[in-house]
């Protein structure tokens, strides 16, 4: 990096240069950065979508669903299920769930995938039922008393649990358990209690030596008849019969697979339709899937045949489709040369139409969604009213300000927060994921280098309704620096780095057209973004691109048809 922060004298809330302080000083950067979690609210407006599929979910659908959740990654599909969680437990008066979760990403390199899935499944049945919410209080969770929390698990576990456990080994071993019944009824209506005290008295009439013998007789009549019946059996033509009168058993040649399926399907049938109560229902979800490597997620999509066709059960897979895609592609390939759609892609396709019956796929959000959700963002960190990390009041940056500005905020001011959304909407930045990327940067870049205070001089065609400055020249390189480096065509984005790591002498409104033909054909790296990424960022110290570089998320380097650097690699 190009320059080291200085220390202060004492401890602050920012590292800051003073040289660089802009005119609104009183905003200083925060020390909170916005935490990839899931969240409780609906900050994408996926609302309407939470409460169609929850209404579907909970009608009159007793059949197996599976429904694929899909979308890139980051775009939310782990808080889409849980608002999806949320909207069913407020349901659940008209049609309770249980809940499950799968991760896929944890259990992709263990020793039996299969096992996992099914302990996941174990689980959900047979845990206190929970509100999904992660916070009391937030999308209907109402807190209860204390001492009724306490006990509830307790009575649950002897009035639903226990009575389950004794369904579920009657539904896997009914006719033996039958059988042993029977048995120990007719000895008790054989053998009285009064029968035992009368044996029970003379033996002990008799004597020890009495005791002994009888005892001792006993045993060996045990034995002997033991011996006799075993012999018996080992006869030859006692086996050929023992063949003749036994239906063939195969189930220990098929593996634990089986076992597993059958077990779940039965816990299933006893958990969701108790012997009291009403029916419930199971909403399992697959998650992180698209983070595993390919033969894990085939692994994955094998494993969820073990839930497929479980009246009762809907299964969430929620998945990147690309990644998905790819990797059953790449499964297939060999066979596609075989197949009559010749097509790695389209057996893929045809693969996931045979699981997935309900297909739902998350678009971008739209430029109202994206300015709330970075308000939410600027809430959470700045530790604003309100705000879950809130303090009580705003910390002073340093001993300095503290004197100057008694009330030093942190955070964004109005114009950053202006800018931010400006120049998010400028390049199209719409996934969640990659804004708190960026929030996160930015706000690491100004306690690096202190506050983005150098507002560079010239008009800008972009901003002209906001302001005459092109803003916070950061801020505007970490976007186009981000912008760049997250293009799919790999030659474009070789291009479009040398344009902007190159020294350049004149803009692009002296050069005329001819300089235009590198400019970026969507007209995201366009004249005023060049203008301030290839300024100098202060005396000595290189340029903007040098000094933020560092702080973006890079990308595959790779060379273009010229042989120049590609992304990632700064022309010589």
């Amino acid at each position: 990096m190009s320059s080291q922060p200085e220390q202060p004298d004492s401890e602050s809330e920012s590292f800051t240069k003073p040289s660089r302080q802009t005119s609104e000083s009183g905003y200083k950067p925060s020390r909170r950065q916005s935490a990839e979690c899931i969240s409780d609210q609906d900050r994408l407006n996926r609302t309407r979508l939470v409460e169609a599929l929850a209404t579907v979910l909970s009608g009159d659908n007793e059949h197996h669903q599976t429904i694929g959740l899909l979308g890139d990654w980051g775009v939310g599909k782990s808080t889409t299920v849980n608002l999806l969680k949320q909207a069913l437990w407020a349901r659940r008066e008209q049609q309770p769930f249980l809940f499950g979760t799968f991760n896929a990403w944890e259990y992709e390199h263990t020793n039996n995938l299969q096992a996992g899935m099914a302990q996941e499944m174990l689980k959900a049945l047979s845990s206190y039922p929970v509100a999904p919410n992660r916070r009391e209080g937030v999308g209907g969770g109402t807190r209860e008393h204390p001492v009724k929390a306490a006990l509830a698990p307790l009575v649950w576990w002897f009035c639903v649990r226990v009575p389950m456990m004794f369904r579920f080994a009657v539904a896997l071993h009914g006719p033996r358990l039958l059988v042993l019944a029977i048995l120990l009824l007719l000895m008790v209506l054989n053998l009285s209690w009064h029968d035992v005290e009368t044996m029970a008295a003379g033996v002990m009439a008799a004597g020890t030596g009495a005791q002994m013998v009888m005892g001792g007789g006993a045993m060996v009549a045990l034995v002997m008849l033991f011996r006799q019946m075993k012999s018996l059996l080992a006869m030859p033509l006692a086996k050929e019969w023992m063949t003749y009168l036994k239906l063939p058993d195969y189930g220990e040649h098929l593996g634990s697979i089986p076992v597993m399926r059958k077990q779940i399907s039965a816990l299933c049938k006893v958990r969701l339709n108790p012997a009291f109560g009403r029916k419930k229902r199971l909403l399992f979800l697959v998650d992180d899937l698209d983070r595993c490597g390919q033969e894990g997620i085939v692994k994955v999509f094998e494993a969820v045949r073990l839930v497929l066709d479980i009246p009762q059960v809907t299964v969430i897979i929620a998945v990147d489709q690309r990644i998905a895609l790819a990797a059953l592609a790449l499964h297939y390939q060999a066979l596609a040369q075989h197949h009559r759609l010749s097509n790695p892609q389209a057996i893929a396709r045809d693969y996931l139409a045979k699981v997935i019956h309900m297909p739902i796929t998350l678009t971008a959000a739209d430029g109202p969604a994206i300015a709330g959700y970075l308000e939410s963002i600027w809430q959470e960190t700045s530790g604003a009213p309100g705000s879950p990390s809130a303090t009580s009041k705003p910390l002073p940056a340093t001993v300095a300000d503290s004197v100057a500005h008694p009330a030093v905020q942190l955070g964004l001011s109005e114009q950053q927060k202006q800018l931010f959304k400006k120049w998010v909407q400028h390049f199209g930045f719409s996934n969640p994921r990659q804004l708190k990327r960026l929030h996160n940067s930015y706000n690491l870049l100004r306690h690096y280098y202190g506050e983005d205070g150098q507002f560079s001089v010239g008009e800008s065609s972009t901003l002209h309704a906001l302001t005459r400055d092109l803003g916070s020249p950061m801020l505007i390189t970490l976007f186009a620096l981000e912008y760049i480096n997250s293009l799919d065509d790999a030659l474009l984005r070789a291009r479009l780095l040398r344009l902007v790591t190159a020294p350049r002498q004149r803009s692009f409104r002296e050069e005329g057209d001819a300089g235009m033909v590198y400019v970026d054909p969507t007209g995201k790296i366009n004249d005023d973004v060049l203008q301030v990424v290839g300024s100098r960022f202060a005396d000595g110290e290189g340029s903007m691109v040098q000094a933020v570089e560092p702080f973006v998320l890079p990308c595959v380097i790779q060379d273009d048809e010229n042989g120049g650097p590609g992304v990632g690699q700064a022309a010589p």
